[in-house]
């Protein structure tokens, strides 16, 4: 019985942790808000509504909803809206809570922040930042070459390819890849130990200035125009 009682558990751990891998581990697989709600994700949401006058559509308003899930817990900026702790802006904070926001960088997100965004319930895009750590965690990837990448892919048995675009990836350093089908920005710096990584699920655009706001105290509407697709709206 005892026996059994112990295979039980290691089977739960197992389970735990592959659903814990699929989720932070860069595999690029599709994950679901409630998968994400279930491994302690913070949830910020919003709508917008979007005028589209194309050649087929006239007048027509579509809204559109936005869940982002991120590791990074919330707080309440000065206009009272409950947005992610500002870790984007540091600069603007006192010492005090300046370095109250670099510990919590540091120790409790292991200087790792992890971005969801779910455009009308479907996965739209993650952002996975790594920032420098003092030192290395086993259950970060380290990504910070292009030997390491695809070095990383090839051990799980994902295919990865280098793709050489304009002047964002060139030889030396390549930056875009597709992996597991997605294409996937990667900046990369081996000489700090950092890395972002970026897939977009619903288009080729590596354009992703949520960032630039949510992480900064900011709630500010920010509207993502795509190639228009009615059943994006649906």
């Amino acid at each position: 019985m005892k026996v059994i009682s112990l295979l039980l558990i290691s089977l739960l751990l197992f389970n735990s942790c592959q659903k814990i891998d699929r989720i932070n581990h860069y595999t690029n697989e599709l994950v679901t808000q409630k998968e994400l709600a279930e491994n302690g994700f913070y949830k910020y949401s919003y709508s917008t509504f979007y005028d589209y006058n194309g050649n087929k559509v006239t007048d027509t308003k579509f809204q559109v909803k936005y869940d982002m899930y991120s590791n990074v817990k919330p707080q309440k900026n000065e206009e009272g809206e409950i947005c992610p702790s500002q870790l984007g802006s540091l600069f603007k904070l006192d010492s005090l809570k300046k370095k109250e926001m670099k510990d919590y960088l540091k120790n409790n997100l292991n200087n790792r922040i992890i971005t969801y965004l779910f455009r009308n319930d479907t996965l739209f895009y993650k952002s996975i930042i790594v920032l420098t750590s003092d030192k290395p965690q086993k259950q970060i990837a380290d990504l910070t070459s292009k030997e390491k990448i695809t070095k990383y892919y090839d051990n799980l048995k994902i295919p990865v390819r280098i793709i050489i675009e304009d002047n964002l990836s060139s030889k030396e350093h390549p930056t875009l890849f597709i992996i597991n089908k997605y294409k996937t920005s990667i900046q990369y710096s081996e000489k700090d130990k950092s890395y972002e990584l970026f897939t977009n699920y619903l288009n080729d655009s590596i354009y992703y200035d949520i960032l630039d706001t949510w992480y900064y105290g900011l709630m500010r509407n920010t509207h993502y125009f795509l190639k228009y697709n009615p059943e994006l709206f649906m």
